[in-house]
């Protein structure tokens, strides 16, 4: 076994270069004979540490600094023994030594003149090399790269070589196989820096091309680890192709080849080999020997991939390329290929199916400079011009259109760019094209979208004829770019500019003002982009917004004289469309904004008061007023009035209101009579049967509302709306409290809690909250809350009843209850009664009261101002005596009420319900559930569990997901504990929503769902535990309607289960269900029948 050791040192101090290579030839023979087990490998690399650079026995440097162990025969020897290990080990050696090479080049002894052994000792790999690693490969191309790369070295090689460039033969020929995407990436910068830095000959130039244009077009396996994009690599490679001008001739030909292989090639190299194209010819110097000898071939190469192009991403790059001709070429060039492109396009423009593609490659090119924009501006207008005077239909005639516009923009950028004298009076000169397209193209266009018999294809037409005259009017004159004076500066003079801006308004007036035209997507597209190009126009030409604001104002003027319905939105539009046009954005001259902004707001403040004048108020004294106005309304046989004084429709909408509500009047006071300072039932109305008579009362109610709820805020209050619900129409003989005055509880209960309460309900609901207040404000509300929730003051009667409590829920609503010290006191002292004291039959009618009140108060997120009220719904349920009744009853916190609406003008704030559920359902689950110590009583965690499933019911599941699987044990409990009746259709009705919504928390339970369901519709009498009280089980006999209702909540679950669930959980239940099923099909409910069959059907095709 040999001593590496011994070899090293050897190796060192060894005087000749024959000795050094027998000595590395031992030391390779070693490793590779040498036995696995005696770790050969790991021997050589001891031996040699102590002589790699960074080792204890350098001499200190500089920290960022290569240390200069030795001197340069040393380094010299150190090249010597691991450039062998590439002759003489091709396995274990190449990695070690490409390493051990990469940090001796750079040290400061290294010599430049040691780059070309090095190269020669790497290049013995031969076919060795593509079998190496990938990891190894990638260490040798480095290795190339610094030694390449370095000045020194590059120097060097260029004097060894020369033009031949002898190392670099080699080189290809080692490299010429690489694969790997890491490897590639630095042997690309090896090439490309090659070609840049050194000068070598042709021939070697087309050996290093024909090298790398064999990985053209180049992709990245999908199964490549190496982390490098596809695009990182093909930039790489492409950095080969723009190395050089001197690749030119190899370049274009070989590209433009590839390009020409037809249906062969896809969109993705198509794009590559196009951006390739670009990035050369904008790098190449010398662009007149280098490009322009290729301009013909590329242009007749590249103008079909836009003239018959489909994909965006080609025709992009074509245009890139096609562009960035016009800016490498000058002089006669540039003139020749702009009248070559101008000749094979303009041609294009009379066939409407080519027209769009040849304004895209006239715009491309002409875009580049000023001076390619001088040569084709000109006769392409004028040919788009002859072509819109006999277009070939309204698509051809848009298109032209979009040519003209962007060449506008294009000029419109250009004409500020530097530009020296020469150039910018060639530029200059062809001004006067531009000046008369208004004339000659926009304006007939623009004049047939403003008629009110424009067509779709006008109104498509005028789109795209608006964008143009927005650009035509911000133009600039060429020759006064620097000029100080803004208006000097203009291309048109300014009366153009003002008719364009009016013709550009009228537009606007026509398709956003007018309320008869008929809305299209081609109007909606007209009115947009006509808004835009004014807005542009005015802060372009800031003199043409005073006459803008003038006619604007005049259409809200004529608007407002007609008191049409359209007023109020014809005002609003004008004035955002007249801010937007002049504020927007601040023109040349930063005041001249502020000008605008100052004369539009003062414009609309102006006309807002001159509206508010001259809007009449309703008199107070309203039913003298209509009747004298109206004479033939208090004589009952007198004709109509053929001539009223209304003036406008404004006018006669007011009156028809007024007109009512006298009629409403007149009904209420028949319906009602005084008794003393109060209210009753008229002798007729008391002579009716009740059925009759509370019929004909609610729907006196319900009139009464439906005119009051037509009245704007400002009419109500005008009015004293509010008092309506106080005196009925009777302000003679019920005085109406003054503002501030005591009020006794007692003195209004009577309309709250009488038949008459539907009267006062129909005004009440259709009042809005600011009319609310002024019941406030009198302390009759209060009078009514505090009577409520202090006495018992209930109906018999249960409509009166249902009736007095939505009276509660909208006072409770429509004003802030919560501010109301005195109400909400004594709210919360009688919910710590209700809570403490013993039950009886007024605690409930008290406690429906402040149910009731809740129900309209926290729809308004007043829980932290009601702490009172809130426990009395929260522990109500745990009430010995009441529980029952009042868990049933905190439904009546959360179920939809028709008067809790916003039609209705109620308060409803958009998270109230989930404000409500984590208030009161979130903190009863666990208690129903028997999770909470401190409630075990049976009875007492039924009604918890009732209360909870009344306050989810009408609750979205989206709210009480994450507490489904406890809300689905309780529904199941109450469904199992009673059987059926109003309860369990609240929990059958809960359990549907979960299985609907999740049905994987219901397999658990399936056996308990389907036992329940199958007992809701079952004939057979539910025995109930003995724990129970017998007034649940009763209440749920004597309730026919509620067991119905069980009965068709329990079939829609059973018939919905084999769509929900597997049939290997539903086959061991399937014969007994059906067998219920069928007996169910002859129930007497019709809709109990028609569900049992459809669930019948479903559980039968499981078999």
């Amino acid at each position: 076994m040999a001593d590496f050791r011994q070899l090293a040192l050897e190796f060192v101090l060894a005087d000749d270069e024959a000795n050094q290579t027998s000595l590395a030839q031992q030391a390779a023979s070693e490793l590779q004979s040498a036995p696995a087990n005696t770790n050969p490998v790991a021997r050589w690399v001891e031996a040699v540490q102590p002589w790699m650079p960074g080792s204890n026995g350098d001499e200190a440097t500089g920290d960022n600094e290569t240390p200069d162990w030795t001197g340069r025969a040393k380094v010299k020897l150190l090249i010597s023994f691991f450039g062998a290990m590439f002759d003489v080990d091709h396995k274990a050696g190449v990695l070690a030594s490409a390493t051990a090479l990469s940090r001796i080049t750079e040290m400061k002894s290294f010599q430049p003149t040691s780059a070309d052994d090095i190269i020669q000792k790497i290049c013995t790999l031969k076919d060795d090399f593509p079998r190496q690693l990938a990891k190894t490969r990638l260490a040798v191309f480095e290795l190339l790269r610094s030694l390449i790369t370095n000045p020194a070295v590059a120097s060097d090689l260029q004097y060894k070589h020369g033009a031949s460039s002898g190392f670099m033969n080699d080189l290809l020929a080692l490299c010429r196989n690489e694969r790997d995407p890491t490897c590639l990436m630095v042997w690309f910068d090896v090439l490309a820096f090659f070609l840049q830095e050194y000068e070598p000959s042709q021939e070697m130039i087309e050996e290093v091309f024909n090298t790398f244009k064999a990985y053209f077009p180049i992709t990245l396996p999908r199964t490549s680890t190496s982390g490098i994009t596809p695009e990182e690599l093909k930039q790489q490679l492409r950095k080969c192709f723009t190395s050089t001008h001197k690749l030119a001739s190899f370049t274009f030909p070989f590209l433009l080849g590839k390009l020409d292989q037809g249906e062969g090639v896809t969109v993705n190299v198509k794009v590559d080999i196009l951006k390739t194209v670009k990035a050369c010819a904008e790098a190449y110097k010398i662009p007149e020997q280098t490009v322009n000898p290729y301009v013909d071939s590329i242009w007749s190469s590249l103008k079909y991939e836009v003239r018959n192009g489909e994909i965006e991403d080609t025709i992009w790059a074509t245009l890139e390329v096609l562009k960035i001709m016009a800016v490498r070429l000058k002089g006669d060039n540039l003139r020749d290929y702009a009248l070559t492109v101008t000749r094979d396009c303009v041609n294009d423009l009379a066939n409407a199916v080519y027209t769009a593609p040849a304004g895209r490659l006239l715009v491309s090119v002409l875009s580049a400079t000023p001076s390619a924009f001088v040569l084709m501006a000109s006769p392409a207008i004028t040919h788009v011009k002859e072509n819109l005077r006999h277009p070939k239909g309204p698509g051809h005639s848009g298109d032209l259109l979009r040519i003209l516009h962007v060449m506008l923009e294009t000029r419109l950028l250009l004409v500020s760019t530097d530009m020296g004298p020469q150039e910018r009076s060639e530029f200059a000169a062809i001004d006067p094209v531009f000046t008369s397209l208004y004339d000659d193209v926009y304006k007939k266009p623009l004049e047939q979208a403003i008629k009110s018999e424009a067509s779709y294809d006008d109104h498509k037409l005028a789109a795209q004829a608006v964008q143009g005259a927005g650009a035509l009017v911000c133009q600039k004159a060429a020759k006064s770019t620097a000029v100080a004076d803004v208006d000097a500066s203009r291309l048109l003079p300014g009366d153009k500019c003002l008719a364009i801006c009016d013709t550009l308004f009228s537009i606007l007036e026509q398709t956003r003002i007018n309320e008869d035209l008929r809305r299209t997507t081609a109007s909606d597209e007209l009115a947009s982009e006509t808004t835009k190009a004014l807005q542009r126009s005015v802060t372009s030409y800031n003199p043409a917004y005073v006459p803008l604001v003038r006619r604007g104002l005049d259409i809200i003027r004529s608007a407002r004289k007609t008191e049409s319905s359209q007023s109020v939105s014809t005002a609003q539009s004008l004035g955002l469309l007249l801010a937007y046009v002049g504020c927007s954005e601040l023109p040349a001259v930063p005041s001249q904004g502020l000008d605008n902004f100052i004369l539009i707001t003062k414009a609309m403040y102006l006309e807002l008061i001159a509206s508010i004048e001259e809007k009449s108020t309703l008199d107070s004294e309203w039913v003298s007023s209509i009747a004298q106005r109206y004479t033939g309304l208090e004589e009952p046989h007198a004709q109509p009035t053929t001539a009223t004084a209304a003036a406008s429709p404004g006018q006669v909408r007011t009156d028809f209101l007024l007109i009512s509500l006298y009629f409403v009047r007149q009904l209420y006071q028949r319906a009602t009579k005084p008794s003393g300072t109060r209210l009753g039932l008229s002798g007729e109305f008391g002579a009716m049967e009740e059925g009759t008579s509370s019929q004909l009362l609610h729907l006196l109610g319900g009139l009464a509302g439906f005119v009051v709820h037509e009245l704007s805020e400002a009419e109500q209050l005008s009015l004293g709306a509010s008092s309506f619900a106080m005196h009925l129409f009777h302000e003679d003989a019920v005085p109406v409290p003054q503002a501030g005055a005591q009020v006794e509880p007692s003195e209004w209960s009577w309309i709250a809690t009488s038949r008459l309460n539907v009267l006062t309900f129909g005004i009440l609901e259709a009042l809005r909250p600011a009319a609310v207040a002024q019941l406030y404000d009198a302390g009759v509300a209060q009078a009514i809350l505090i009577q409520s929730v202090t006495s018992n003051v209930s109906s018999a009667n249960p409509t009166t009843a249902f009736v007095l409590r939505a009276i509660l829920t909208i006072l409770a609503n429509k004003h802030k209850l919560e501010t109301v010290e005195p109400v909400m006191e004594i709210i919360n002292q009688q919910a710590e009664v209700i809570l403490s004291g013993e039950a009886d039959n007024s605690t409930l009618t008290k406690a429906t009261s402040m149910f009731a009140i809740a129900a309209g108060m926290l729809r308004r997120y007043s829980g932290k101002h009601a702490s009172g009220l809130l426990r009395l719904l929260r522990e109500s349920s745990k009430s010995s005596a009441l529980g029952q009744s009042l868990s049933r009853r905190l439904e009546m916190v959360v179920a939809p009420q028709k008067t809790l609406t916003k039609n209705n003008f109620a308060i409803v704030k958009p998270l109230w319900m989930q404000k409500l559920y984590f208030e009161l359902a979130k903190s009863m689950t666990p208690q129903a559930l028997g999770q909470d110590s401190s409630v075990q009583d049976r009875v007492i965690r039924l009604n918890l569990s009732i209360g909870t499933l009344m306050l989810v019911e009408h609750m979205p599941f989206s709210i009480y997901e994450e507490d489904a699987e406890g809300i689905l044990r309780i529904a199941i409990f109450v469904a199992q504990t009673i059987g059926t009746g109003p309860d369990v259709v609240a929990a059958l009705n809960v359990l549907r929503n979960i299985l609907v919504e999740a049905s994987a928390k219901g397999e658990p339970h399936l056996a308990s769902i389907i036992a329940i369901c199958t007992a809701a519709f079952s004939s057979k009498p539910h025995v109930t535990p003995e724990w129970l009280p017998a007034s649940y089980a009763s209440a749920s006999v004597d309730d026919v309607e509620s067991q119905a209702e069980s009965c068709e909540a329990a079939l829609e679950i059973m018939g919905g289960l084999p769509k929900m669930f597997e049939s290997r959980h539903l086959v061991p239940s399937a014969p007994k269900v059906e067998r219920e099923l069928t007996l169910a099909c002859g129930n007497p409910v019709r809709n109990v029948r028609k569900l049992a069959r459809a669930a019948r059907a479903a559980w039968k095709e499981l078999r």
